[in-house]
C-alpha cells in the first residue's frame, strides 16, 4: 500500500475510540427520546474519530454524513460510517458497526484501507489493498458456491422496499436476514456467513458501505453498483447507489438470472 502512515494502527484506534465513545453513551438509551439519542451517538462517534485524526496531523478529507471536514489538506479521503445500524444500536439490536475507508482520491477504486468494527463485540474486520482481508488478524474468505435458494440472503427492504424487483428473488429464497447494517452484511459475506447482500433501493450511501466493499473484495467476493461489476462511484456524503454484493461470480449470476427472468 503507498502510503507513509500505518494505517492499520490508526484506523484501529479510531474505532477503539469510538467504542469507547459510544459505551459511555448507553446509559442514556431510553432516558431520552429515540431521535435525540441516534443524533448523540452520531456526533459523538464523529467526534472521537475527529480525535484521531488531529492526534496524527493527517492531511485528510473527513466524508460523512454529519458533513465534510478537512485537515491539513486533501492527501487522504477518509469516507466513514460512525455509527452504521444507528437505528439498531438505539433500540438495542445487533449488529451496528463503525466504518470507515481511506483513500487517495475521491472515487471508490481509490480506496486503499478498510475497517469495520462492531460497536457491541468489538469484532473487527480489515483489509488493506491487495493484501487481503482479515477478522480479528485473522485471514477471511467468502463462502463456497451454493444454489441461489439455499444460500443465506440478506436484502434491505426498509423505507423504500422496491418489492416488486425483490419479489422473485424473496420467492426463490428460503432463507432470507435483513440486518439493518449495510457494512456488517458486506463484512458477512467477506467472512463466509453470508452467500449476497441485495439492496435495490438506490439509497444506500458510499459511507455506508467503502470500507465493507474493500473488505469483501479483498476477501474474494464480487459486488455491482447501478447494475455494473465494480462500478465506480464518488465517496461524497450525498452519493447513494443500488448494491449487490455476492460471494463470488456464480452466486451473482445467479441473482442476476433470476431478476431477467422475472
Amino acid at each position: 500500500m503507498s502510503s507513509s502512515y500505518n494505517w492499520r494502527k490508526i484506523l484501529h484506534e479510531m474505532k477503539d475510540n469510538v467504542r469507547e465513545r459510544v459505551q459511555e453513551l448507553y446509559p442514556k438509551r431510553g432516558t431520552v427520546s429515540y431521535f435525540k439519542f441516534k443524533n448523540m451517538l452520531d456526533s459523538k462517534a464523529q467526534e472521537a474519530i475527529i480525535e484521531i485524526i488531529k492526534g496524527y496531523d493527517l492531511p485528510a478529507r473527513l466524508i460523512s454524513e454529519e458533513g465534510n471536514k478537512e485537515f491539513n489538506g486533501d492527501q487522504y479521503f477518509l469516507t466513514v460510517d460512525p455509527v452504521d445500524g444507528t437505528t439498531n444500536l438505539s433500540r438495542g439490536l445487533h449488529p451496528s458497526v463503525t466504518s470507515i475507508s481511506v483513500a487517495e482520491n475521491t472515487n471508490q477504486s481509490d480506496v486503499i484501507a478498510g475497517i469495520v468494527s462492531g460497536l457491541y463485540t468489538g469484532g473487527t474486520f480489515y483489509a488493506e489493498k491487495n493484501k487481503g482481508a482479515t477478522l480479528d488478524g485473522s485471514c477471511i474468505k467468502v463462502a463456497k458456491p451454493v444454489e441461489y435458494r439455499h444460500g443465506l440472503i440478506s436484502m434491505d427492504i426498509s423505507k423504500v422496499p422496491k418489492l416488486e424487483r425483490l419479489a422473485p428473488l424473496i420467492r426463490e429464497s428460503r432463507h432470507i436476514r435483513s440486518e439493518g447494517c449495510s457494512a456488517a452484511s458486506l463484512c458477512h459475506i467477506a467472512s463466509g456467513v453470508l452467500d449476497a447482500h441485495i439492496d435495490l433501493r438506490g439509497i444506500v450511501r458510499a459511507t455506508d458501505i467503502s470500507a465493507g466493499l474493500i473488505i469483501l473484495k479483498e476477501a474474494g467476493g464480487i459486488y455491482t453498483i447501478n447494475g455494473e461489476i465494480e462500478g465506480e462511484f464518488l465517496l461524497r456524503k450525498d452519493t447513494r447507489v443500488e448494491l449487490i454484493a455476492a460471494s463470488g461470480r456464480d452466486m451473482l449470476h445467479q441473482i442476476q438470472k433470476i431478476m431477467r427472468i422475472s
